[in-house]
């Protein structure tokens, strides 16, 4: 009888070490998804919140921050980390509880915008990044005419849209324009499985658009 009960409890322990892999996969895996997921919401919820933000702010069209100037970040805009209160920056990252969104410009290797899953898979992970760029609006025509960057703290500009008179302008006969609102984010899984790896399951973004309210 004592011989069986060994066996048994033998034959079991075995059992239970070749399932417990399995189940700690299920329960981590769950824990995984469970926490991207709630990434994701959180970056979709910053890039709506934060469009908005955008499109009803009074940007400034010169000055400090303003291509070629490189000065200290203005109400809107900010290079800072973390940035100031008020500024777009800060409003999408306040709004992402879920995802450490950093005040940095995304990635765009492929010259394919808004950032690949392969762009965004260059992040550190465990953080985010955000973009804020205008486009001129003429009828059905969208051109991309500035594009903010926290990491050279200035406006780039395209010189076939002057600030002001094509570009930041609100809502008008004449045209408008479109504030866009990139939020990415690289998720850290806890642990290190392999069907959970790769670009196409850990990262996310949300690219949100208004068109400007401001005036």
């Amino acid at each position: 009888m004592t011989a069986g009960r060994r066996h048994r409890s033998g034959q079991s322990l075995t059992e239970f070490a070749l399932v417990l892999p399995v189940i700690l996969a299920l329960v981590f895996g769950g824990i995984d998804y469970g926490g991207y997921f709630a990434s994701r919401l959180s970056v979709e919820n910053a890039a709506r919140v934060a469009v908005r933000a955008a499109a009803v702010d009074v940007c400034p069209t010169s000055g400090a921050g303003i291509a070629p100037q490189v000065g200290p970040p203005s109400a809107c805009w900010s290079s800072a980390s973390p940035p100031a209160s008020g500024t777009i920056e800060q409003v999408a990252i306040s709004a992402a509880p879920d995802a450490r969104i950093l005040n940095k410009d995304c990635p765009d290797q492929d010259s394919v915008w808004p950032p690949s899953g392969s762009d965004l898979a260059t992040l550190t992970p465990g953080t985010g990044c955000i973009s804020i760029r205008y486009y001129y609006l003429n009828g059905s025509t969208q051109s991309l005419c500035a594009t903010w960057s926290a990491g050279a703290d200035e406006m780039t500009t395209n010189s076939l849209y002057p600030m002001g008179t094509d570009c930041l302008i609100p809502a008008a006969s004449s045209g408008a324009d479109v504030v866009q609102v990139v939020i990415g984010y690289n998720y850290s899984p806890l642990i290190p499985i392999p069907w959970f790896s790769g670009s196409g399951l850990t990262t996310t973004s949300a690219a949100t658009q208004l068109v400007l309210e401001q005036g």
